[in-house]
Formats: structure tokens, C-alpha cells, sequence
């Protein structure tokens, strides 16, 4: 199991939120240094600024076998990386931890000390390497410079694009979609959701990119937020499909998971196993009790938008809100966004220095409460949340892991 002083040498390193030195030529280097692993198996590579670690669940739940790299993590490390459910064992995550920073101290090459996620990124690819003969990797920041973006991948997936990052990425949608059209290589297939539809992706994908917004499609709720529907793609028809994952946008990741795995030639039972299979902690995430919970990682304004679209439709009484965020984000946007599906405001923080305090935040939110960290803020709403209250916890992924782990 990888030591205390493992994790905090990994920690203290510039995560990729915090890096100012993005260069492939980096990644490339410490690739090199442990063998180019991520030529071993095949990919699909998936960017975007919501919605692509849902589309990487769906497409992991088609396909078992292959590896899965996503990111953040909610609780553990090894959530990062995973062939299919399996997370990696706390062994070879210290066997390829230790691996990865032998190969980064002797590399003759580097620009400069690898990154957090440059670590962790060649983590799993030395991970599957010989485990597995496709991946499925979810981009951790943009896409044009990311760590992920020195494969060769069979299909890439643009999500959506949003206002997210922009001190990385640009202060424009049009700088965004550029940075995200990043991962598009020469010659595979591009699937893109409806709101990555725009100039920049087009111009990079050309002739190969393939729409999902305008494919026929019935839709059913299932009450509680779930849906069944039925699509209409160029290869087949598919019917009564029924996600676990909660949420109307969810049908459209669905849809564009579907595509990707036509593009993969998966079979229909495969994809319709994936689609009525597939879990992602953390978004719109029932925890039954009383009250009842509801987690989801938005983090961003596309993000609360999408949840407010949610409570709009199936909670149009208003909820309780456990909010926090971190510094970096449009907290004031979002919190106008939110705020008028919520009747009972708490603010709080997750246990990072990128948290934004509270008590910054509660001008923003007349009568609301601040409570030091996400378990007082759950003990209240336990006291305090009339009954039949449904309370939502949300603004961070980083909050909803700290959620998570006190409320299971």
C-alpha cells in the first residue's frame, strides 16, 4: 500500500489545476522513460466540460474488460483507475507509483518535474498495460495539452463545452472548444454532444464528426428523475433503455456513449447492457435516509444550470442545500443560478486550501447558514430538515467525496 510519504510527496505536487507549465513534450518524455505503455492498448479518448465521466461510466459498463482512467477522485486514489469495476489494489497502485517516479527521476528528457496528473496519468497507463487491450480515459483538464493527449485513440468524445477553467483555458467558449478540439488526432471518428457543436470542433473534425442532438428519440419518465427512452441511431434502433444514472441531460450522454460504442463496433446487447448498467457516484446521487439526500458534482456554471433544470422538474417545491465551492469558480454565478430552487441555504467547505470560506460566500445568500465542514453542515440538516425535506449537497467534487464518506 503506498506509504504516507508516498501520498504526500504525490499531493504536494502542482496538480493539474494548479499548472502553469502544460507541455506534452513533458508527458511524452516520461512515457518514453517507462516504455511508451499507452501504445500497448486501444482507446477512446473522452474531453469535454460536463457530462464525459458519465459517458466514460456508460462506456466502461460495455465494456468490462477494458481499463477506465477518470478523475477527480471522491474518497480514494485508486477510484482513478479501474479495469471495469475494479479498482486498481492498493499493491500495484504503490507498484506503479514507485514505478512512475524512478522513470521521472532518471528521465533524461523533462522539462520539468511531472505534474501531479502527469504522475497519476502514467500510473494507469502502466497500469493497463498487459492487463488490458482497450481504455477508456476521461481528459482531466482542456484537452489540446492534457496528459491524456499523447494517445492514439480509436474514436474521441467531446461532451459538451461550457465556461469552466478559464484561467487555463481561455475566457471565450470559441478558446475552450479550441482547447478541447485539441484531442482530435487525423484519421478516427468524432462524437460530439449538442452543446460541443461549435466552429472550432467542427473545423478540427471535419468530414469525420458525428452529431448526436439530431437523432430520433422518445423519451418516459421513470418518476424520481429517471427516464427510459428510445433511440433511432444510423446503425439501429434501440428500445426501452432505462439508465440508472438520474437526470434528463443523462440521456444525452447516453446517446453519445451509444455512438461511440457503434463507432467500436460494440454489439446491441453490450450497449444496451452499458447503458442500463452504468454507475457514477456523485451526480444526482440518491441517498436513501431521512432526509433523503441528493449528491452532484456541479462545479461549474454549465453544471448548476443542469441541476437547476433538475430540481425545476422534479422538486418544484424548493430543496435544502448544502453548498460549497472552490476559490476559482463563478461561486457568485452559480449560486444565482441555484438559488431560487432553495429554500434553506447552508454553506460550507471542503477540508482543501482551494475551498472557498463560507462566510465569504453568505452575502450572496441572505438567511443562509455557515457551518465549518460538510459533516457539521449534514448533522444540521439531520436536526433541522422538515420531514419530506429533500436536502441536495453540491458545488464541489471535492465536497460530495467528504459527503459521501460520512453519509455511507
Amino acid at each position: 500500500m503506498m506509504t504516507p510519504d508516498d501520498l504526500s510527496y504525490l499531493y504536494s505536487l502542482t496538480n493539474e489545476y494548479r499548472s502553469i507549465r502544460y507541455d506534452l513534450r513533458n508527458m511524452q518524455a516520461l512515457a518514453r522513460a517507462l516504455g511508451n505503455p499507452q501504445n500497448s492498448f486501444k482507446s477512446v479518448l473522452i474531453a469535454g466540460t460536463n457530462g464525459k465521466g458519465s459517458v466514460a461510466s456508460f462506456l466502461s459498463a460495455m465494456m468490462p474488460d477494458a481499463g477506465l482512467y477518470t478523475s477527480p477522485h471522491l474518497v480514494r486514489l485508486n477510484e482513478r483507475i479501474r479495469i471495469g469495476k475494479d479498482e486498481i489494489p492498493d499493491e500495484d497502485l504503490t507498484r506503479v507509483f514507485q514505478q512512475v517516479r524512478r522513470a521521472a527521476d532518471a528521465a533524461p528528457d523533462l522539462l520539468y518535474a511531472p505534474t501531479y496528473f502527469e504522475i497519476v496519468t502514467a500510473m494507469a497507463f502502466c497500469y493497463f498495460r498487459d492487463r488490458v487491450k482497450f481504455a477508456v480515459l476521461e481528459v482531466g483538464l482542456g484537452g489540446r495539452l492534457d496528459a491524456t493527449n499523447i494517445v492514439s485513440q480509436e474514436v474521441s468524445v467531446i461532451t459538451s463545452i461550457g465556461l469552466d477553467h478559464q484561467q487555463f483555458l481561455g475566457s471565450t467558449i470559441e478558446e475552450i472548444a479550441r482547447e478541447k478540439a485539441g484531442i482530435i488526432k487525423d484519421t478516427e471518428p468524432v462524437v460530439v454532444g449538442s452543446q460541443a457543436d461549435l466552429p472550432p470542433v467542427r473545423a478540427r473534425a471535419g468530414v469525420r464528426m458525428i452529431h448526436t442532438h439530431n437523432l430520433e428519440r422518445t423519451v418516459r419518465s421513470s418518476g424520481d428523475g429517471y427516464f427510459e427512452f428510445d433511440v433511432q441511431t444510423p446503425v439501429r434502433k434501440y428500445h426501452g433503455l432505462k439508465p440508472r444514472l438520474a437526470g434528463r441531460h443523462q440521456i444525452d450522454n447516453a446517446i453519445v456513449a451509444i455512438r461511440a460504442a457503434e463507432c467500436l463496433n460494440l454489439d446491441a446487447m453490450r450497449i444496451e447492457e452499458g447503458i442500463n448498467n452504468a454507475e457514477w457516484p456523485g451526480r444526482l446521487e440518491r441517498v436513501q435516509g431521512t432526509p433523503v439526500f441528493i449528491l452532484d458534482g456541479a462545479h461549474n456554471i454549465q453544471a448548476a444550470e443542469t441541476l437547476a433544470a433538475f430540481l425545476r422538474e422534479f422538486h418544484p417545491n424548493g430543496v435544502w442545500m448544502i453548498f460549497g465551492a472552490m476559490a476559482d469558480k463563478q461561486v457568485e454565478d452559480m449560486i444565482a443560478i441555484l438559488g431560487p430552487h432553495v429554500r434553506r441555504m447552508i454553506l460550507t467547505k471542503a477540508q482543501s486550501p482551494r475551498a472557498k470560506d463560507p462566510v465569504e460566500m453568505q452575502p450572496l445568500v441572505p438567511g443562509s447558514r455557515v457551518e465549518p465542514s460538510v459533516t457539521a453542515a449534514i448533522a444540521h440538516v439531520r436536526a433541522h430538515a422538515p420531514v419530506g425535506t429533500a436536502v441536495v449537497i453540491c458545488g464541489s467534487l471535492y465536497l460530495i467525496g467528504e459527503a459521501r464518506a460520512v453519509l455511507q
